[in-house]
């Protein structure tokens, strides 16, 4: 019973699937030397976007015993994904603009640095930690300009229009 339909169809089986495969690679090829990203025929260039020369950024200064920190990225305030930190912080800081509110997220950050931090694990950053004996006292988040120019990944400077959009400290 050779050479019927059903043995031609699995016959051609494969040769359909190396041709389907050999188009989505090409169409894969192509949408990433043209820099396009048109999912799901293509997603390595999915968190791929064009950005102002300069945008601003949350960062945040935590009060080490008597001195405060350095400006660095908020990713270490909470165990989350830091994409999701800088939306919460943005969303109490920047957005609400009641005190109290404010208060008692950066109390509960600081408490929970102090407390129970965490490592770092998959796009969650480790949590910042004291270096003194008396824990963090404080929390200062501010917003600052990143000019693409003359900024540094490595060393996060400089920053630029510092703007102090809330500070607490333990009483």
């Amino acid at each position: 019973m050779s050479g019927g339909p059903r043995s031609t169809a699995v016959h051609r089986a494969p040769l359909l699937a190396a041709a389907v495969l050999g188009g989505l690679t090409a169409a894969q090829f192509v949408h990433t030397v043209r820099d396009r990203n048109r999912w799901p025929i293509c997603s390595n260039n999915m968190f791929n976007r064009v950005m102002p020369d300069r945008l601003p950024q949350l960062r945040v200064r935590l009060r080490d015993g008597d001195r405060w920190t350095e400006p660095r990225s908020v990713y270490g305030l909470l165990p989350l994904e830091f994409f999701r930190v800088v939306d919460i912080c943005a969303a109490v800081l920047l957005e609400n603009e009641d005190t109290e509110v404010r208060d008692r997220f950066c109390r509960r950050v600081v408490q929970r640095l102090n407390a129970r931090p965490w490592k770092g694990f998959d796009e969650v950053a480790g949590s910042e930690r004291p270096t003194s004996a008396r824990g963090f006292t404080g929390l200062e988040m501010l917003l600052v300009t990143v000019d693409l120019a003359d900024y540094s990944r490595s060393t996060d400077s400089p920053l630029h229009d510092r703007q102090v959009l809330h500070r607490w400290e333990t009483d």
